[in-house]
C-alpha cells in the first residue's frame, strides 16, 4: 500500500467534495475562531466532532462504524466514560495513580503546586527545575540556572496558559474539568554520554504495549516550547524500525540504540494501562533509570495524520469498543 501523505489526501478529497470544503472554510473563519465553538461543544459534542472531522478530512465522521486508530480514539472520546481521562491526564493528579501502582521510583520529585503562576515559590525551589501546567500541553518550562531565570517572564508565560481552556481547542473535552494549575518538577539529568532526552511514547490497548513512538532531537526552550522534534516509530518488542508506516518521510531520522531495561518499561506501561481501550504512556529512560512522562489518552486530538492508513487499520483493528 502507498503511503499518501495527509496533505496530498486533504488536497483532492478537497477537490472532489467542493461542498465540504467551503464547510471546512466557514468553520475555520465564522465558527473556530468563536465562542460559537465552546458552545458547540458543550451542547452538541457529536456535531463538534463532525464538524473537527470535515475541517481536517473533509468526511464525515463514521459514528456507525470506527475503523482507525483515530476513528476508536475520538469514538471513545465522545461515547464513552472519559472521568478517568481527565483524571489521569492531569498532570499532578497522575502522580497519585503512578504511586498506587507501587512505582513511585520512576516519578520526579514534585517541588509544589499552585493555583496561580504568581505564587510559585521560587525562592523553595533548587538552582535547576521544569515548571508547567496541569492541564495543558506546551507550557513546560526548563530552568537550568535559577540565577538567568525571568522570574517576570515565567510568570507571565504560565499564566497565559492557565488562563487558557486547553480542551475547548480542539474538542479534547476530558481536558476541560481539568483543575488548571502549575506544577515544578526535579529536573531529569542527562549525564556526560546523552546527546538529548529521548521521549518513547508507548501505545497500550487493553492493557498491551503495541509500538512505541520514539521522539528524539526535541529539547525545550527556557522560554517554553520545543524546537522541531523527529517522531521514528518502533516494533516494541524487537526494536525493529516501523518506518513504513510513517507518511511524514522528511524528517532525519537516525537509528536508536535498544535502551535499557525494555522489557521493564514494556511492564510498566502494561500495568499503567491496564483497564483501558487504548491510551498512551509516555516514559523516559536516562542510562537505565526509567522516568514517568504523562499518559495521554486523545494522542494528538486523534489526528495522527503522520501514520499511513494501513497501520492506522491494523491498530485499529485491535481495539474493541464498548456497546452503549
Amino acid at each position: 500500500m502507498i503511503n499518501i501523505s495527509y496533505k496530498l489526501r486533504l488536497r483532492a478529497r478537497s477537490f472532489l467534495h467542493p461542498i465540504r470544503t467551503l464547510k471546512a472554510l466557514y468553520f475555520i473563519h465564522y465558527i473556530h475562531p468563536t465562542d460559537k465553538w465552546i458552545d458547540i461543544q458543550k451542547n452538541n459534542p457529536r456535531k463538534a466532532i463532525d464538524m473537527k472531522w470535515n475541517r481536517f478530512y473533509r468526511e464525515k465522521f463514521p459514528w456507525k462504524n470506527p475503523r482507525t486508530l483515530d476513528e476508536k480514539m475520538t469514538w471513545l472520546s465522545v461515547m464513552s466514560d472519559t472521568s478517568k481521562w481527565t483524571e489521569f491526564s492531569d498532570k499532578y493528579e497522575v502522580r497519585k495513580y503512578i504511586e498506587s501502582l507501587g512505582l513511585k521510583d520512576i516519578l520526579t520529585e514534585c517541588y509544589g503546586v499552585w493555583d496561580k503562576a504568581q505564587d510559585i515559590d521560587f525562592d523553595s525551589l533548587p538552582d535547576k527545575f521544569v515548571v508547567k501546567c496541569t492541564h495543558d500541553c506546551g507550557s513546560t518550562i526548563v530552568i537550568r540556572d535559577k540565577s538567568k531565570m525571568n522570574k517576570q517572564e515565567v510568570i507571565d508565560f504560565l499564566q497565559a496558559h492557565l488562563n487558557v481552556n486547553y480542551g475547548y481547542e480542539w474538542c479534547e473535552l476530558h481536558y476541560t474539568t481539568i483543575k488548571p494549575r502549575v506544577i515544578a518538577e526535579s529536573l531529569i539529568e542527562l549525564g556526560d554520554n546523552v546527546e538529548d532526552l529521548i521521549d518513547y511514547k508507548i501505545n497500550c490497548i487493553h492493557g498491551k504495549p503495541q509500538y512505541v513512538e520514539v521522539i528524539y532531537g526535541r529539547q525545550l526552550k527556557s522560554d517554553g516550547g520545543s524546537n522541531h522534534a523527529v517522531f521514528d516509530l518502533y516494533d516494541i518488542y524487537t526494536w525493529q524500525p516501523m518506518r513504513q508506516y510513517k507518511t511524514n518521510l522528511t524528517d532525519h531520522f537516525r537509528d536508536i540504540p535498544r535502551p535499557q531495561n525494555l522489557e521493564r518499561m514494556i511492564e510498566i506501561a502494561g500495568k499503567i494501562s491496564q483497564g483501558f481501550p487504548q491510551v498512551r504512556v509516555d516514559l523516559y529512560n536516562v542510562n537505565g533509570k526509567i522516568y514517568f512522562g504523562e499518559m495521554t489518552f486523545f494522542s494528538a486530538s486523534g489526528m495522527n495524520n503522520d501514520l499511513s492508513r494501513e497501520f492506522q487499520l491494523m491498530i485499529g483493528d485491535r481495539i474493541r469498543l464498548p456497546k452503549v
